[in-house]
C-alpha cells in the first residue's frame, strides 16, 4: 500500500504544481484541483471496492476448502473409529482355548 499512496501523493502534488502554473483565473484553478481531487477519490475508491471483493473472494474460498477438509477427516476417522470397534469386538469376543492358558509351572515362573 505504501507505493500505492506515493504513487497518489506524487500525482496530486504533480497535478498541483501544473494548475499553480498555468496561466488560468483562480476560480477556474480550484475548480480543476477540485475535479482532480474526485476523480482520484473516485479512482481509490474503485481500487478499495475491488480490493474488498478480491478479499471476500478469498476468505469465501478458504471458508469452503476448510469446510471440505473437515468433512474428509471426519468420514475417514468415522471409518478408521468403525475398524477399530470391530477389531476390539472380535477380540472380546475370541473364546479361550486350552493353549491361551498357561500350565501351573509356566504360572509359578512368570511370578519369579
Amino acid at each position: 500500500m505504501g507505493k500505492f499512496s506515493s504513487f497518489v501523493k506524487g500525482i496530486m502534488i504533480g497535478g498541483g504544481i501544473a494548475l499553480l502554473l498555468s496561466p488560468k483565473p483562480g476560480k477556474e484553478i480550484r475548480k480543476d484541483l477540485a475535479d482532480k481531487a474526485d476523480e482520484t477519490l473516485d479512482k481509490v475508491m474503485d481500487y478499495t471496492d475491488k480490493a474488498k471483493e478480491t478479499a471476500k473472494e478469498a476468505v469465501d474460498q478458504a471458508k469452503e476448502m476448510a469446510q471440505e477438509t473437515t468433512d474428509t477427516v471426519k468420514q475417514q476417522f468415522a471409518s478408521k473409529a468403525a475398524e477399530v470397534e470391530e477389531k476390539l469386538d472380535a477380540e472380546t469376543e475370541a473364546p479361550v482355548t486350552e493353549s491361551d492358558e498357561l500350565d501351573p509351572i509356566e504360572e509359578a515362573m512368570k511370578t519369579l
